[in-house]
């Protein structure tokens, strides 16, 4: 893939994407466009852990720190709440 292992992306938990499912049902999301992730992003690193995938460290500064990281306060006024925060959450309750 070529991702630095420290770059971070925005993570959504599949039983939370249903749950934004449902509420853009009720019209609470109607013309609009609204990101949906849990409430921490997760880096390549941290994922390939999960998947048991080895992944080299790299001391080389991140080009883009913020690509691949979404901003959720539109949703979270909208009335989203994930349930599962974190990808290490859904690892630990063995929910991936």
């Amino acid at each position: 893939m070529g991702a630095h292992p420290a770059q971070r992306f925005s993570v959504l938990h599949h039983e939370d994407l249903a749950a934004a499912v449902q509420l853009a049902l009720t019209g609470a999301m109607d013309g609009r466009i609204v990101n949906i992730a849990g409430d921490a992003s997760a880096s390549v690193y941290e994922m390939a852990q999960l998947a048991g995938v080895p992944f080299t460290p790299s001391a080389q500064p991140l080009e883009r720190p913020w690509q691949g990281q979404v901003d959720t306060s539109l949703a979270t006024r909208l009335g989203f709440a994930p349930r599962m925060l974190t990808i290490s959450q859904a690892g630990r309750q063995q929910r991936l």
